[in-house]
């Protein structure tokens, strides 16, 4: 009787480190071995009914995480060729890119940003190396000017001293026109993220703002924000400019 209890329980044990096994191959993407003994232990003769189901649970998870490996690998081909397209096609490629850890495409990033790309896809990707902190060395053929520099010692422009000082004097100066404020944002955005791989200092901040609401206010035909805001700063024309 204890001889049956000692081999039930080795059994037991061994199943569950089997389980645990597989699992950890899985984790790991060790996917070849995990599918190797879902197999092998499927094979056998007799095995308990709960690891049978466990088995075929870790199958099917397993045969979707195969799946969704060859569909990432596919998209990352289809994303990188979409970085030789035209100008659409390279703003959507370089949005999916950026998502990603960019480590794994360095030189693949590194010939498209030499290779004259189109500006506002190309920020995006160096808004990502910012982001990232990316250490290796890049050049940006830009406009015709050719800019070298480490990912690592750019600035996000979501973290730039001037994007921020200007954002919120824009915030202060529309806070009674928010859809005004909405539109100066996303023209901020757009020039800090083309001035790439620069970014504006604080004492550039006001400057910046100030250029953006002569334009948003310019469009929308409220120069009477515009004069307001000139009195609160004490306006001065040399001065801005």
């Amino acid at each position: 009787m204890n001889e049956i209890k000692l081999y039930t329980n080795i059994m037991t044990n061994y199943y569950d480190e089997m389980i645990a096994e597989i699992k950890q191959n899985i984790a790991d993407g060790d996917y070849a071995q995990a599918f190797a003994t879902i197999k092998k232990e499927l094979s056998m003769p007799y095995i308990p009914e709960d690891t049978e189901e466990q088995l075929y649970t870790l199958l099917k998870d397993l045969r979707f995480q195969m799946s969704e490996k060859r569909n990432t690998e596919r998209s990352v081909d289809d994303i990188l060729d979409g970085l030789r397209g035209g100008s659409e096609c390279q703003l959507v490629s370089a949005a999916q890119l950026a998502k990603r850890n960019l480590r794994d495409y360095i030189e693949e990033i590194q010939d498209y940003l030499k290779d004259d790309p189109y500006p506002e896809a190309a920020a995006l990707i160096v808004e990502a190396i910012a982001e990232q902190e990316i250490q290796d060395e890049f050049i940006w053929n830009k406009d015709g000017v050719e800019y070298t520099f480490y990912g690592d010692s750019l600035v996000p422009c979501s973290h730039s001293k001037g994007f921020l000082k200007a954002n919120a004097l824009l915030n202060q100066w529309l806070n009674k026109n928010p859809d005004m404020y909405e539109m100066a944002k996303t023209m901020l955005v757009h020039d800090v993220f083309m001035f790439l791989p620069l970014s504006y200092e604080e004492d550039e901040g006001q400057s910046l703002a100030f250029d953006i609401l002569e334009e948003i206010t310019r469009m929308m035909d409220r120069n009477d924000i515009l004069e307001d805001v000139k009195k609160q700063i004490g306006f001065v024309s040399q001065q801005i400019s």
